[in-house]
């Protein structure tokens, strides 16, 4: 652990004020802290995440050339399984630390823990105008099934994407894989993933 520089853990009650300022900086709708109390504590279906800075001098040296990096809760995901269908209900990367590949952790971390849990498909919601994330979840394979009409607050449409996980038998192997590989990549801790 020494030698990583953030760590990727289960989110606690303790993290939620970081989580909720966090969802209101990114998201034109964001959770209430409410939500976030329910599903960590009352929702077995649910597993949440945080990704966190552990050395800050660290992390300066290697991406200084950006501004405000001084916050330790860099991002967060959220995943439900309920049967054999898998759900990213949120995930959120800080806008300063975008592009450093953290999102992709979340989404690899959340995609395994759904396989984990008996998933045969995984779907998520994403903004129509968010091409950035759009492409990173057809990296692995999530394809549009439908587009949902003013879903999100201010309006704007949504595209329900959705990646057959079970469909493959070594889909689960591929994705642990390749997040064991970033984890290690990023010098991620990895001993609080699942």
């Amino acid at each position: 652990m020494s030698d990583s520089a953030f760590r990727i853990r289960l989110m606690e009650g303790k993290d939620i004020p970081s989580v909720v300022s966090l969802d209101r900086q990114v998201f034109d709708d964001p959770w209430p802290e409410s939500a976030y109390v329910q599903e960590i504590y009352f929702n077995p279906s649910a597993h949440y995440y945080v990704l966190e800075l552990l050395d800050p001098a660290r992390t300066r040296a290697w991406y200084g050339h950006r501004r405000g990096r001084s916050a330790r809760l860099l991002g967060f995901v959220g995943v439900r399984v309920e049967g054999t269908r898998g759900h990213i209900s949120t995930l959120a990367v800080r806008s300063e630390w975008r592009g450093e590949r953290l999102g992709e952790v979340l989404l690899l971390t959340s995609v395994d823990q759904a396989i984990r849990d008996g998933a045969h498909v995984v779907g998520l919601e994403v903004r129509v105008s968010n091409h950035v994330a759009q492409a990173l979840y057809a990296k692995y394979d999530f394809e549009a099934r439908s587009r949902l009409q003013r879903y999100y607050a201010n309006g704007e449409d949504a595209l329900y994407m959705q990646v057959q996980v079970r469909a493959d038998p070594g889909t689960h192997q591929r994705i642990a894989t390749q997040l064991s590989a970033l984890l290690e990549e990023l010098e991620i801790d990895k001993s609080a993933t699942p």
